[in-house]
């Protein structure tokens, strides 16, 4: 066999090599897909807003989210895919999720080639590929997957250092930025950039400045619009709004004593830490010496990259946010710093075709080790769902639950479409019973006269069980009901044969107001 023989053996080795894993990373997210279930939350508004784009045909002026780009694009798919009900478009949701987070690997791919040889970025190809958090994260129908899909793709395209390339890449951070504002801070990434690598010469009016004129009349017609319609632009100002926020919070101390900013901080590295679980913490930590170790300019790119993108995941700890996902989007980066580490390890051995297969088959076990030991039981949230379809859509508004609140809103559409929330006093009212004020750490509700007291305008009824994580005044509700006699209960899960025993409750606000006096 000749060596340019050789060369495209080793090339379509390695292609194909690729396109296994990525195939592999749709089967575990499908394999792991929630059929049964409804949107929720976020993907739930998200969905709402996409049927209504795609009934009325146009953008409605009535409501948005602040980041729309993601049921904007929804709503593309909903016209052209010709489904039977609301449930079927909501799997599509999930569907269209699961494709975009698996072509995360893409890029990915390219980003670690840069760096390494094709065989090791296969290794950077896996550990997005597999990661048991991006899989979770995958078939919710959120803003994550193409979230992290367009920004590693910007800046793989921008480190090409071609005209055409760069334009392409600030045109997918202005999408990006539309799917979601923190987009904004990966268009600062690119012009630090850019300084660094043509610095103060002709290239900056030739290219950089076509390329932000080009961000600049994306977002426009989208800022515009949602100026129009709830009064913010959703980038520059929910930024600005958000820096005086995190701010403002800087005098006022938590409940363990700390401020606020070093109590978002803390959080930021707890939160790090436990993504680092179970692949990453393998290879990162020993990736990032050795990454800082041999530096060179592009490494300084990755620097940038790393500390300006996490400016906007510091301020949303410094709120209190209390979720991992903010930092996914640090994941296509940390599989390439990793990489250092993959290449040391190899160097130890001979057979390193042997080596590399042994440790993408390991990341593979590992993240569905993990992933099983982690993972939401589908089942006990379908009960969840049986159950929230059977409190009456006649009522105004409920407590929070841990399990059932979420399905809510998804239990009042019926198996029809298109299903549009036009008028968003149709949906049930979840009313927050977070006994803890985010600014001020005091308790917010001491008991339950005084949370229905602070919601008597919108509060009807209360959902009860004896979950740990419900306040205690409603778990008192739950073991005691016969205590409280304004309320009237009005379903009982034990009388369908659940598994789990939820309560259902009507304040009867004429006896609670006789009672209070």
């Amino acid at each position: 066999m000749s060596k340019l023989s050789q060369i495209e053996f080793k090339t379509k080795k390695i292609e194909i090599s690729f396109l296994i894993l990525l195939s592999l990373a749709l089967i575990i997210r499908f394999f792991y897909f929630p059929y049964n279930l409804p949107l929720t939350e976020d993907s739930f508004s998200n969905f709402t807003y996409a049927t209504a784009i795609n009934f009325y045909g146009n953008l409605p002026m009535e409501w948005t989210p602040v980041n729309n780009g993601w049921p904007i694009f929804l709503s593309f798919w909903f016209s052209i895919i010709n489904l039977e009900n609301t449930f079927q478009y909501m799997q599509l949701q999930k569907i269209i999720s699961v494709i975009l987070s698996s072509l995360i690997t893409i890029p990915v791919y390219f980003l670690c080639k840069k760096y390494f040889n094709k065989k090791i970025a296969l290794v950077g190809v896996a550990l997005i590929a597999f990661d048991p958090r991006l899989i979770l994260n995958s078939v919710l129908g959120i803003t994550e997957p193409i979230f992290i899909l367009l920004t590693t793709s910007s800046l793989v395209l921008f480190l090409k250092y071609e005209r055409k390339m760069i334009m392409v890449s600030f045109i997918l951070v202005a999408f990006a930025t539309i799917i979601r504002s923190e987009g904004i801070f990966l268009l600062a990434v690119l012009v630090i950039l850019f300084f660094i690598k043509y610095k103060i010469s002709k290239e900056i009016l030739t290219i950089l400045i076509p390329c932000l004129i080009i961000f600049i009349l994306i977002l426009t017609p989208i800022s515009d619009y949602r100026m129009e319609v709830i009064g913010t632009d959703g980038i520059f100002q929910r930024v600005s709004v958000g820096t005086e926020q995190v701010f403002s919070t800087t005098t006022n101390e938590k409940v363990n004593g700390n401020s606020a900013i070093i109590d978002g901080i803390i959080l930021f590295i707890k939160y790090l830490g436990w993504i680092l679980i179970p692949n990453f913490l393998i290879f990162l930590p020993f990736g990032a010496i050795l990454f800082l170790k041999h530096r060179k300019k592009e490494n300084n790119f990755i620097i940038i990259f790393l500390i300006i993108c996490s400016i906007p995941i510091l301020y949303a700890y410094i709120r209190q946010a209390q979720d991992t996902r903010y930092l996914y989007t640090l994941f296509p980066i940390f599989s390439l710093i990793s990489l250092y580490a993959v290449k040391t390890y190899l160097t130890k051995f001979t057979k390193k075709d042997i080596i590399l297969f042994l440790i993408i088959i390991g990341i593979i076990i590992s993240s569905i080790s993990f992933y099983e030991y982690k993972k939401i039981d589908y089942e006990q949230e379908k009960e969840y769902y049986e159950i929230a379809k059977k409190i009456p859509i006649t009522i105004g508004g409920v407590n929070d639950h841990p399990t059932i609140s979420k399905y809510i809103s998804s239990s009042e559409l019926t198996e029809k479409w298109p299903f549009v929330y036009y008028d968003e006093t149709r949906q049930i009212k979840i009313i927050n019973t977070n006994p803890y004020s985010n600014l001020t750490g005091k308790v917010k509700y001491t008991d339950l006269s005084s949370f229905i007291t602070s919601n008597k305008n919108e509060l009807t009824h209360l959902i009860v069980n004896n979950n740990s994580n419900l306040s205690e005044y409603l778990q008192e509700v739950y073991w005691n009901e016969e205590k409280f006699q304004y309320l009237d209960k009005q379903f009982d899960s034990n009388e369908i044969n659940s598994n789990y025993h939820i309560k259902l409750f009507k304040i009867n606000y004429e006896k609670f107001n006789l009672i209070e006096k």
